[in-house]
């Protein structure tokens, strides 16, 4: 009930639009730092699961895209810093939930290393296609609140992300697939 109390009592326009502004603001730092802190998970993950993947290929293309998830938190730390915000991590139920799921399709391959890196290609296209829509997102926000030099930073970080799944998981999954199919053939 304590939503409805001030429902009579007019707001002027000024004071609504400095009241979206603040939420907008703090929407956007926790949506920073809620960031920050998936980047630091799958920095972790990534160096848990490294010395598992046995294709040279697969190992290669997964190191540079940690190379470029290095430039990500870096981005991201020069955000906070131009906001004269701490640079800290904000716990991520969704990010979790992605990175939970993740997980359980790994381990279902556990013992199928050939499979377990398909699904190790499927799983880290999800974890961009989110940092694609989380990137493009606060890169909105940010040109909305008047913070282009962070829109252009978050933004390069999700074209950076896109052309990652294009140049490199699409073409990937594509040659697995096929060595997998050129198999059945036979």
């Amino acid at each position: 009930m304590s939503l409805m109390k001030n429902i009579d009592k007019p707001i002027q326009s000024n004071d609504r639009s400095k009241n979206s502004n603040v939420v907008l603001e703090k929407y956007f730092i926790h949506s920073l730092q809620e960031m920050y802190y998936a980047e630091d998970q799958i920095a972790k993950e990534f160096h848990m699961i490294q010395s598992h993947i046995t294709s040279p290929n697969l190992k290669a293309i997964l190191q540079n895209h940690f190379d470029i998830h290095l430039k990500h938190k870096e981005r991201l730390e020069k955000i906070f810093r131009l906001k004269d915000s701490a640079i800290e991590g904000r716990n991520c139920e969704t990010f979790n939930a992605l990175l939970a799921e993740g997980l359980s399709h790994l381990a279902l391959f556990s013992n199928d290393i050939s499979n377990w890196e398909i699904a190790l290609i499927l799983v880290s296209q999800k974890l961009a296609h989110y940092k694609i829509a989380s990137y493009g997102g606060l890169a909105h926000l940010a040109i909305n609140l008047n913070y282009y030099k962070a829109a252009t930073l978050l933004a390069f970080s999700a074209q950076e992300e896109e052309e990652y799944i294009a140049n490199n998981l699409n073409v990937i999954i594509d040659d697995f697939l096929s060595a997998h199919v050129e198999g059945y053939k036979n």
